[in-house]
């Protein structure tokens, strides 16, 4: 299983990918490496995805902000010892609570042990991941590609790829996930890469028509 360890790795990736796909060798040209952000693994850094779920990015960070600022350090004890109001406090629906309150009691009860799980590939990862309530495709696809930074990973049912896509290929419309997966499969094996250029990509089109 390849990983992103930085900058270099990725930049390389790309350069594989942009030599195969014109499409992808203009928005690199234009746009880059995107930066290799280090995000935290474990319960934190699922938590923070959990956080994310079908919320603008800002209202993401906001929330986050205040998650961290009432539970201090983001731990699944932590998590169990606050009360439904101080969490609704920080912005957290109902249903997300409770996604965070059985990823805890997962962890501290149910013998879901996080570091080691790491050490396994990608799809056993992700079937471990898939089978907690509240963590999806999206949610699993992502904690593999930024918190582990596993390279041939692509979250086909992110909206911002699906639009990113759609507009540097020129497709008459957005295409869904599972179109997107089978289209995102001639990346291989630098998926993570091809996402994280897409992303950049899509967010500097966005910022050149506001």
């Amino acid at each position: 299983m390849q990983i992103y360890k930085n900058s270099k790795d990725l930049t390389t990736a790309l350069e594989i990918l942009a030599a195969k796909d014109k499409k992808l060798a203009a928005a690199f040209e234009e746009y880059g490496t995107p930066p290799l952000r280090k995000r935290s693994g474990g319960f934190p850094g699922l938590a923070r995805l959990l956080i994310s779920q079908q919320v603008s990015t800002a209202a993401a960070a906001t929330i986050h902000r205040r998650f961290e600022a009432l539970i201090g350090e983001v731990r699944p004890e932590n998590l169990l010892a606050l009360s439904d109001a101080a969490l609704s406090g920080c912005g957290l629906s109902r249903p997300k609570q409770r996604y965070l309150r059985i990823l805890a009691e997962a962890i501290l009860s149910e013998g879901l042990d996080l570091p080691k799980l790491h050490k396994a590939d990608n799809e056993t990862i992700y079937k471990t991941l898939i089978k907690l309530t509240g963590i999806g495709p999206w949610t699993a696809e992502c904690y593999l590609l930024f918190m582990l930074r596993r390279a041939d990973m692509f979250p086909a049912g992110d909206l911002a790829l699906q639009q990113g896509v759609r507009m540097l290929y020129g497709l008459d419309e957005r295409p869904d996930a599972e179109t997107l997966s089978a289209f995102a499969m001639r990346w291989s094996p630098h998926r993570g890469a091809a996402a994280r250029l897409l992303w950049t990509y899509y967010n500097g089109e966005q910022a050149k028509n506001r």
